[in-house]
């Protein structure tokens, strides 16, 4: 009998080890997952140059890690569409901006950091609707 108990005990304790193993491994993959959402903004903007243009909003997306805006910027005949990539909710929100504050046909006048692969998209700086004066700045 004393051996069933041992071998139980020895059963119940391997279990225990990969219990906690895989939480162990479990809580790995969740806390990285954050991390891997939020990048470097100096990765992919170049933040020692700044572009400014003026477009339409076409479409806002006020949600983490990064809010964003879609904006058709029109030169002659031709409009292009650009991803401007702005701050996560919560800092925008410390500054008074809201899923609201600027919406979709909004005129605004954006000056921010280029993308660092050429392609149209910006980091917001600084969002201005002339229209009423409404302003976003990244300090």
């Amino acid at each position: 009998m004393h051996g069933a108990v041992a071998l139980a005990r020895l059963a119940s304790e391997e279990l225990m080890e990969t219990l906690v193993f895989g939480v162990a491994i479990s809580l790995m993959f969740l806390g990285s997952a954050p991390l891997s959402a939020h990048h470097s903004i100096s990765a992919h903007y170049h933040r020692g140059e700044r572009v400014t243009m003026e477009g339409v909003i076409a479409v806002v997306h006020y949600r983490n890690p990064h809010a964003s805006i879609e904006l058709d910027v029109t030169a002659g005949s031709t409009t292009e569409r650009w991803e401007l990539e702005w701050d996560d909710t919560e800092d925008l929100e410390e500054v008074g901006i809201t899923a609201t504050t600027f919406r979709q046909g909004d005129r605004v006048v954006v000056v921010g950091n280029p993308a660092r692969d050429d392609s149209p998209r910006l980091y917001i700086r600084n969002l201005r609707r002339p229209a009423d004066g409404v302003e976003y700045v990244d300090d």
